[in-house]
C-alpha cells in the first residue's frame, strides 16, 4: 500500500534557511526533509538541575557586596585594620572553597556520567541516533581543537610563571621549548588527548589557586606541572 505525501510549512528567515539547507548538505543528506526528519528522531534532551548554580551565584554576590562595601569605606577612610584584612582574606577564602567545591563536584560528574544516568527513553533515543547518523567528524578538527586547547592552557601557565617572583626565566624557557617543540606533534590521537586532558585539570586547579591574594606560582605548582611534562616526553 502506497503512502501518500504531504507538506509541512515552517517559517524561517533567509539565514536561517540556508544554514539548514547547507548543513544538510554539509552531513550528506539528500535533501532537507530527510535530514529535518533524522534530526527530529535522532533528538532528545537532558535536563539539568540549575538551581545549585543559581544558589551559588547568590553565596558569592552576598560576600562580594560585603568585601566591596569594606573596599568602599577603606577607599574612604584611608586607612585599614589589620581585622579588615583577616576579613578579606577569610571571605576570599570562602569563595574559592565554593568555586574549588563546586569544581570537585563537576570533575565527579565527568567520572561517574554513564548510561545509568539515562532514563529509558534517553537512552533509546541516543541508541537510534548512533545508528542512524553513522557521521564522522573530520580529525583534522577534532585534533586542531585538542592542540589549540593545549596551547591556550601552556600560555597561562606561562604568564602564571612570568608573573612570579619565585620562579626564573629558565623555567619559562623551558615551557615555551616545550610547547613549540616536537612532544605534542609525537603523541598518538588517545595519548593527545590525555595529555590535553591532563594539562586542562591542572590549569583550571591552578586558576583557583591562584585567585589567591598572592598569585604566586610556587616550586609545588612547577613539579606538579613539570610531572606532566615528563609523563608524555617522547624519547
Amino acid at each position: 500500500m502506497s503512502r501518500s505525501n504531504t507538506y509541512f510549512q515552517v517559517r524561517l528567515s533567509p539565514e536561517d534557511k540556508e544554514y539548514i539547507k547547507s548543513k544538510s548538505e554539509e552531513l550528506g543528506y539528500k535533501n532537507v526533509s530527510a535530514f529535518l526528519l533524522e534530526s527530529a528522531k535522532s533528538h532528545f534532551r537532558l535536563n539539568v538541575d540549575m538551581t545549585i548554580y543559581r544558589n551559588l551565584a547568590r553565596e558569592i554576590n552576598y560576600i562580594g557586596k560585603n568585601i566591596n562595601s569594606l573596599i568602599r569605606r577603606i577607599n574612604t577612610d584611608g586607612i585599614y585594620s589589620d581585622s579588615d584584612i583577616d576579613f578579606l582574606k577569610t571571605n576570599q577564602k570562602i569563595i574559592i572553597d565554593l568555586l574549588n567545591k563546586e569544581y570537585d563536584r563537576l570533575l565527579n560528574l565527568k567520572k561517574n556520567f554513564n548510561s545509568e544516568n539515562l532514563s529509558l527513553n534517553d537512552k533509546e533515543n541516543l541508541i537510534k541516533a548512533l545508528q542512524q547518523n553513522q557521521l564522522e567528524v573530520p580529525k583534522k578538527v577534532v585534533l586542531e581543537e585538542v592542540y589549540e586547547q593545549i596551547k591556550d592552557d601552556i600560555i597561562y601557565i606561562v604568564n602564571a610563571i612570568e608573573k612570579s617572583p619565585k620562579q626564573d626565566k629558565d623555567i619559562e624557557d623551558y615551557v615555551w621549548e616545550y610547547l613549540y617543540g616536537d612532544t605534542t606533534f609525537s603523541l598518538d590521537d588517545e595519548r593527545l588527548i590525555e595529555f590535553a586532558n591532563d594539562i586542562f585539570i591542572y590549569t583550571q586547579k591552578l586558576k583557583m589557586k591562584l585567585a589567591k591574594l598572592d598569585n604566586i606560582f610556587d616550586d609545588d605548582d612547577w613539579f606538579s606541572f613539570k610531572e606532566i611534562l615528563d609523563e608524555y616526553e617522547v624519547y
